[in-house]
């Protein structure tokens, strides 16, 4: 017993020396696409595209980075300047080591915007969780923001009273991303992604199955997402995803999410601010509902659906949020100048 023992951990040890001999030379053949920018004590990635005004800042969905606008982002700076960065912890961005605050998000968000000197007023584009950041946001810094696109958004209904079912989900997610990050830190997920990228299903879908049906078509729903980024941003996903910090950042997004649903909740963009929100075809009538009255509450609101898409809109329709942006430049030229400023809405502090 004691030589199997042995012999097990000598080969975990190879396995982990090897996982880091590979996040090294990852590190010196994969560079972050952005710039390191300096907000206080810590570095936010920043990737800018294009130029003109008024800029649009992208904000990703719950554990994306800014790798997650690749297919969008060229096709946005085509019109103005864009803006694409990632939150604490996610991509190329320092941890904070705190858990997941909208208000500190979106103050972290200003900060790297004052910092680079963005011109004003910005259009803020979220996609799914990003809608709670953007709308703290909208509430804090009113007079910044020129307008807000909400891609498929998350809203605080789904999650601020969560079912036993909803409950069993977060902690099966937190469960499978501290596992995310045991394989990632031994390197079996990065040899599953490497073995994906050249075609070869059989080995992944043998890991994948061992976990159960629910995980593995989880994790399919994923890969198949990322099959409709560009190779090359697939590349950087894989490298940033050998690193054991993302699936623990990611767990801390997830368990936090009804605190989080509780922050946002009536904390409305003010209605001056043009919204246009956009729906996945997949939605229920109860989202659905919820998505329309994000966009009543705006006075120059708009709502849409994207009738060929689920919840990556962006990946599977970038051409139509190029069309609401477009519009929704029409709209801002339109308006009258002089919104009234609005007071932050007093939001729940995270424990």
């Amino acid at each position: 017993m004691l030589l199997v023992l042995s012999i097990v951990a000598v080969i975990l040890l190879l396995q982990i020396a090897a996982q880091l001999l590979c996040l090294w030379l990852d590190g010196r053949k994969y560079s972050a696409p952005g710039t390191l920018v300096p907000v206080g004590k810590r570095t936010v990635h920043v990737h800018q595209l294009g130029t003109g005004t008024p800029p649009i800042i992208l904000e990703a969905g719950i554990a994306a980075s800014s790798l997650n606008w690749s297919v969008l982002q060229p096709q946005l700076a085509a019109l103005t300047a864009t803006y694409s960065y990632d939150r604490a912890g996610l991509g190329w961005s320092a941890s904070t080591g705190r858990r997941c605050n909208l208000s500190q998000m979106a103050d972290e968000l200003h900060a790297w915007l004052e910092t680079l000197h963005v011109p004003r007023p910005y259009v803020l584009a979220g996609h799914s969780y990003a809608a709670y950041i953007l709308r703290i946001y909208a509430r804090r810094f009113p007079d910044e923001i020129a307008g807000i696109i909400l891609i498929d958004p998350l809203t605080p209904e789904e999650w601020i009273k969560p079912s036993r079912f909803q409950r069993w989900q977060i902690r099966r997610a937190v469960w499978f991303c501290r596992l995310g990050a045991t394989l990632s830190a031994l390197g079996v997920l990065r040899f599953c992604l490497w073995l994906l990228q050249r075609g070869n299903n059989s080995v992944p879908r043998g890991v994948l199955s061992s976990f159960g049906s629910a995980a593995s078509d989880t994790v399919k729903r994923i890969l198949g997402e990322l099959a409709k980024l560009p190779p090359e941003t697939v590349r950087l996903i894989r490298e940033r995803w050998g690193h054991p910090k993302f699936f623990l950042v990611m767990a801390r997004y997830i368990q936090t999410l009804p605190v989080c649903a509780a922050e946002v909740s009536g904390c409305d963009a003010p209605a001056h601010i043009p919204v246009t929100v956009i729906s996945g075809a997949h939605q229920p009538p109860v989202r659905m509902a919820e998505h329309m009255g994000l966009a009543a509450h705006s006075q120059h609101g708009h709502h849409i659906i994207a009738d060929k898409s689920a919840h990556w809109i962006h990946l599977d329709q970038p051409e139509l949020i190029v069309k609401e942006a477009r519009e929704m430049f029409v709209e801002i030229e339109r308006t009258a100048p002089g919104a009234p400023s609005f007071a932050a809405c007093d939001s729940p502090e995270t424990p």
